[in-house]
C-alpha cells in the first residue's frame, strides 16, 4: 500500500488528484485480491465439505462463480480507471 499524500499543501495540482485516484484504486483492488482468496477458500471449503450432497455442491460452484464474476468485475474497472488516469497524466495533456 502506498501512500496517499502525493502533495505538500498548498501546491496541489491537478495530476496530484490524479494520482491520488490512482493510489486509492491500487489500494481497494489489493484489499479486494485478499478478500477474494478468502471467499475462493471458503468455496473451496464447501466444496471439500459438501460429502455426497448435490445441493452443498451446487452451493459451493455458486459462491465460486459468484467471486470469480465479482473479481474480474474489479479488475475490468481498475483497467479502464488506470488506463483513463495514465492518460490524465501523459505530458502536455489539458482539459480544456
Amino acid at each position: 500500500m502506498e501512500n496517499l499524500l502525493v502533495c505538500n499543501g498548498p501546491d496541489c495540482t491537478f495530476a496530484d488528484l490524479i494520482k491520488l485516484v490512482q493510489v486509492i484504486i491500487k489500494d481497494l483492488v489489493f484489499i479486494s485480491t485478499f478478500i477474494a482468496v478468502f471467499a475462493f477458500a471458503y468455496a473451496g471449503f464447501l466444496l471439500m465439505t459438501s460429502g455426497g450432497s448435490t445441493s452443498a455442491k451446487e452451493k459451493a460452484k455458486n459462491v465460486f462463480k459468484k467471486v470469480m464474476i465479482g473479481y474480474l468485475w474489479i479488475l475490468a474497472a481498475w483497467l479502464i480507471i488506470y488506463t483513463i488516469t495514465s492518460t490524465l497524466l501523459k505530458p502536455g495533456f489539458s482539459i480544456l
